[in-house]
């Protein structure tokens, strides 16, 4: 192919390109409260899938023992036993763990956070330069105090809703794809031509293996950051809160980089209110900030590679472009599945560099101009 029909080739593909778009633009114009209605139902489904998938793959594990090592080959009764399992480790969860935190919560609610408010309250009042901006915060934040709200029936009839079906859907979706996984699978395989299944099947085997890589190795670290967290709180003195923090840096741990520093604010909070009560005073919440710190850079940098794998070793920022991204697009879901969905696009970018490497590879020449042009 000559450079005169490559250039043809190229101005044919960005026509359809725009062609594309322009058909998008159109429907979204004609049919903007159809699309918008269709969106709505399909994150509707998307998240108790979501839940389900993360789920399927947290006790894929326990189907491969079943199934290869206890040599149980009837896939529905294993399908039965892994549910009554995870129904009893979910009940177990709830009247002791779950029970715990909640009542720890609603405790900090009630008692701990009214004197979070009244520290901030004294340090804003002491200091003239930062009047000024409470004053402005306190304009746009009730913080501690009763307002009047709206009360939206419709909404909240709708939220109710959300969470009903969400609920009911979730083990519905997990049922199915823990029994019929390989049927689904053989049936989208056999919706791609021919020609292009060899690649298709390797691909998916590459997606199911950085999915099952991220959400196995996401589990573990949230666990160890849990635990790790509610013994360190322990050591600074934090007493029953230690359960109730240690559980919220384990949890936050699902979103990547930013998660744990969301989770550290309560507890950095607290501890500026019970410095005299804790035994490093007030050298508590700097300690805090300190191991969250350590341990990010232990995580990041030694336990996800080992765990996770190589495929899920992204660099921090497309890591944040990608939250960004699919948060904007598909909102918790996103947070929960950008990671995964961003490292099966490079998987896909590295299969596709493997295949045509000859074509893609930059010559001596190309090296050097872009090593003149940086430096």
């Amino acid at each position: 192919m000559n450079a005169s029909e490559r250039r043809i080739k190229t101005l044919i593909n960005l026509g359809i390109v725009a062609a594309v778009l322009l058909i998008v633009l159109l429907i979204r114009e004609l049919a903007g409260g159809l699309v918008a209605q269709f969106w709505t139902a399909f994150m509707a489904i998307l998240l108790p899938f979501s839940i389900a998938l993360f789920i399927s793959y947290l006790i894929a594990p326990v189907f491969k023992l079943l199934e290869r090592h206890l040599k149980f080959k009837f896939r529905l009764i294993n399908t039965i036993i892994v549910f009554i399992g995870v129904g009893f480790l979910l009940v177990l969860f709830g009247r002791f763990a779950g029970t715990l935190i909640y009542t720890q919560g609603v405790a900090f609610i009630e008692n701990d956070w009214p004197r979070v408010v009244s520290y901030f309250d004294d340090v804003f009042s002491e200091d003239s330069s930062l009047r000024a901006l409470y004053a402005w915060l306190t304009e746009y934040v009730q913080i501690g105090e009763g307002e009047k709200i709206t009360i939206d029936l419709i909404s909240i009839f709708q939220s109710l809703t959300t969470i009903v079906i969400t609920i009911v859907l979730v083990p519905v979706f997990l049922f199915f794809i823990l029994n019929d996984k390989d049927r689904i699978y053989e049936s989208l395989i056999g919706l791609v031509p021919k020609r292009y299944r060899d690649d298709a099947i390797e691909l998916s085997t590459r997606a199911n293996k950085v999915v099952t890589e991220y959400f196995n190795g996401r589990f573990i670290t949230m666990f160890v950051m849990a635990i790790f967290f509610t013994l360190l709180l322990l050591v600074l003195g934090f007493r029953e809160r230690a359960i109730l923090f240690g559980f919220m840096l384990g949890f936050f741990d699902i979103v990547p980089y930013v998660g744990p520093f969301i989770a550290i604010i309560l507890p950095v909070l607290w501890s500026l209110t019970e410095t005299s009560q804790l035994p490093f005073g007030e050298l508590s919440p700097y300690i805090i900030l300190i191991a969250v710190v350590l341990g990010q850079m232990i995580q990041n940098n030694i336990a996800q590679p080992l765990i996770m794998g190589r495929e899920t070793k992204i660099h921090p920022l497309l890591v944040l472009s990608a939250f960004i991204f699919f948060a904007y697009v598909f909102g918790i879901v996103g947070l929960i599945l950008a990671i995964p969905i961003t490292g099966m696009i490079k998987s896909t970018v590295n299969y596709y560099h493997e295949k045509h490497a000859h074509r893609l590879a930059l010559n001596e020449a190309q090296r050097k101009k872009i090593r003149e042009d940086t430096t």
